[in-house]
């Protein structure tokens, strides 16, 4: 008896055919909605989905991969992986993709140009369908050309990277965002509100200064309002705002365009021996952690990184044609919604002068 099998042959594995048989529809209609070309009737599909399920057939995802010279990567190339903006840009990408058969290939540059671009070359080697990127700069020369090396849809995700191709963009709406925080502070009376705006080489930065000047002349608070351009770097927030509140007239808000920004005026503030919400009025931008559980909380601009992820990602499949019909538009740029959320530390009147404890 020995080298005899008792439970027989295996079990032949079930394809395409037998789903096709089993839902009285051709193959093609069979193949077209597995791989997610081709219109199919909502019934059909339907038929065909629950064929496949009392069968147990699962769609050979290499074999598909080959036949349509595709991966199902998508790539996305972050600046800072650190930052829950950037885990919330993941989240959303996957929310999108996941669904739809693709699996998200995440690469971070800490805030490294030339590690941006060849992070953008490895992806263009592991052959992935298309990219989603939130590179460090915007201009930065290498990562230009490695984007022109790569043969599928671009979306930039907070950042315009202009070119001699096209690349689609999805962006917050910042100088929104900035309008109503100093809409928010000049309500309750601040006149001397200070704004770090982030590096200019990134919209986000541009788009912030731009409406911080916007709203300080446009409400006759400042003819010559002078947001501060610091990079994303808690120690060079942290010297700006130490130098604001040892000046001459000390800002009674500041507004803060980033998160590691963020922590940086925190400590100056309290090296200087104030309080947010007490002493001085704080909006920081993007609501995390940090926002959420400092005490006071902290207001802030949301831009939503999961609705930017989720609509670059949705971009990205358009432009592949994924369901079927593919987005045959010029390139161009998306400006999405934010939401000011109002918190404690900037909830203060201007009934209060700081003039002697920041200097304390």
């Amino acid at each position: 008896m020995r080298g005899e099998s008792l439970s027989g042959p295996p079990p032949r594995r079930v394809g395409i055919r037998d789903v096709a048989a089993r839902a009285g529809v051709a193959i093609s209609t069979v193949s077209k909605v597995f791989s997610g070309k081709g219109e199919v009737m909502p019934a059909l599909r339907m038929r065909v989905l629950t064929a496949a399920a009392e069968l147990g057939y699962r769609p050979n995802s290499v074999a598909q991969s080959l036949r349509r010279g595709a991966t199902d990567l998508i790539g996305f190339v972050a600046s800072d992986l650190s930052e829950p903006f950037s885990a919330g840009i993941v989240a959303g990408a996957e929310y999108v993709l996941r669904p739809a058969g693709y699996a998200l290939v995440v690469m971070s540059s800490n805030h490294d140009t030339s590690i941006d671009a060849a992070n953008v070359r490895h992806l263009n080697s592991r052959r992935v369908d298309a990219l989603l990127i939130s590179p460090s700069l915007e201009g930065d020369r290498g990562l230009l050309e490695a984007l022109a090396e790569f043969d599928g849809p671009i979306v930039a995700i907070e950042n315009e990277l202009r070119g001699p191709f096209g690349i689609d963009a999805i962006c917050a709406d910042h100088r929104r965002g900035m309008r109503e925080a100093v809409d928010h502070l000049a309500g309750l009376g601040h006149r001397r509100i200070a704004a770090l705006t982030g590096p200019s080489g990134r919209r986000s930065g541009r788009e912030r200064a731009a409406g911080f000047v916007d709203a300080m002349r446009s409400l006759g608070l400042d003819r010559e309002p002078r947001p501060i351009v610091t990079e994303h770097d808690a120690d060079a927030a942290e010297a700006e705002v130490l130098r604001l509140l040892d000046g001459p007239s000390s800002p009674t808000a500041v507004i803060v365009g980033g998160v590691t920004m963020l922590t940086g005026t925190l400590r100056a503030i309290d090296h200087r021996g104030l309080t947010p919400g007490e002493d001085i009025a704080l909006v920081g931008w993007d609501n995390g952690p940090l926002a959420e559980f400092f005490r006071p909380p902290i207001a802030v601009v949301d831009r939503d990184p999961h609705g930017l992820g989720a609509a670059a990602a949705s971009l990205a499949l358009r432009r592949l044609g994924h369901g079927g019909v593919r987005f045959e538009e010029p390139p161009g740029v998306e400006i999405r919604p934010v939401r000011f959320i109002s918190r404690r530390s900037a909830e203060i009147g201007i009934d209060h002068d700081l003039g002697g404890r920041a200097h304390g």
